[in-house]
């Protein structure tokens, strides 16, 4: 039976801080939130303990109020932007959740705060030209083959960057077509690839050979795993190396530009949210909205009326209004 901190103790309300997000994150790894949600939330935790000791305000339960909380979140907005805010809120919401549900507190002092609200900004993608330029710049030697295969990978199944990185000689399905990924909250999915990333990643592969102790699919020239920064690094050199200018060129944006081309490929939104691993469609939505200037350019292109333009021309000179 599980047992409430309110029945171990009858002053929850002086509680310290510290005692409870320490509490809150072993409850986040008992319930097997990726590594990188649980560092997610002790930092922005950490955000909020430094405001609380910056306006001397006690480091207890008791003394977050609604007040310091909307201080806090109006704080964090000036001093960042609207999306950090909104992300502390988020992480404060289910802190209090957690405690609320282990009889720690009655109430939520979030109750009657709303969250951030964020101005929706235009995702970035990259061009086919881009993508084009970025491959141009590929060389034929071991690093040129692998990062060929890898910026392939990253815009033929729109993988997240940890996915990329963890991925494994294992998880590849050669016969299918599929590799199997980790995404968040440790949930694994098949994402297939096409026959142009198979070949890339056969030649990078063949070159690569086999390393004793490694099976990382990605590996750097001292053949160990390559880490999620390597590659964030890698795709800004490419780049660089391209001359893209105007967008922001992260692994992140590969996700972005995979999501918009599936869709203006003919992909359907349902297939697209399976792939990308999202919960629900509220993401993929956006990836639609996005997709839709095609459809301006198409109408533009196919458009009913303008075929009765010589109809409704003036045949030239002066004409007489009725």
């Amino acid at each position: 039976m599980r047992t409430h901190f309110s029945q171990r103790n009858p002053h929850l309300a002086d509680l310290a801080l510290d005692t409870a997000q320490t509490r809150f994150v072993q409850y986040c790894t008992a319930k097997n939130l990726s590594d990188n949600t649980v560092a997610y939330y002790q930092f922005r935790l950490l955000a909020f303990t430094r405001y609380l000791d910056a306006h001397a305000i006690p480091p207890t339960l008791s003394g977050i109020t609604t007040a310091v909380l909307r201080d806090f979140l109006t704080c964090e907005k000036t001093r960042s932007s609207a999306s950090t805010a909104k992300h502390a809120f988020i992480t404060l919401r289910a802190f209090f959740r957690f405690l609320i549900a282990e009889g720690v507190l009655p109430t939520s002092p979030l109750a009657g705060i709303e969250n951030v609200k964020q101005k929706r900004t235009v995702l970035p993608t990259f061009t086919p030209e881009d993508i084009d330029a970025m491959l141009a710049t590929c060389g034929k030697d071991f690093i040129g083959l692998r990062d060929w295969a890898l910026l392939l990978v990253l815009v033929d199944c729109g993988l997240r960057l940890s996915e990329v990185s963890g991925l494994s000689l294992e998880d590849i399905t050669w016969s299918e077509g599929t590799m199997l990924v980790t995404g968040k909250g440790d949930k694994e999915r098949r994402v297939p690839f096409g026959q142009a990333t198979k070949s890339a990643l056969l030649k990078y592969l063949d070159r690569r050979g086999t390393i004793d102790g490694e099976e990382a699919c990605f590996v750097n020239c001292f053949g160990t795993r390559l880490l999620p920064g390597a590659i964030r690094s890698m795709v800004k050199a490419h780049a660089m190396k391209a001359g893209i200018s105007g967008v922001r060129c992260s692994p992140h944006t590969f996700r972005h530009t995979f999501a918009v081309m599936f869709l203006r490929n003919g992909g359907d939104v349902f297939s697209l949210q399976k792939i990308l691993g999202h919960t629900d469609l509220t993401m993929t939505r956006r990836y639609a909205e996005l997709s839709q200037a095609d459809v301006i350019a198409k109408h533009r292109q196919f458009s009913p009326g303008d075929r009765f333009l010589p109809a409704v021309a003036p045949a030239g000179g002066r004409k007489r209004l009725k």
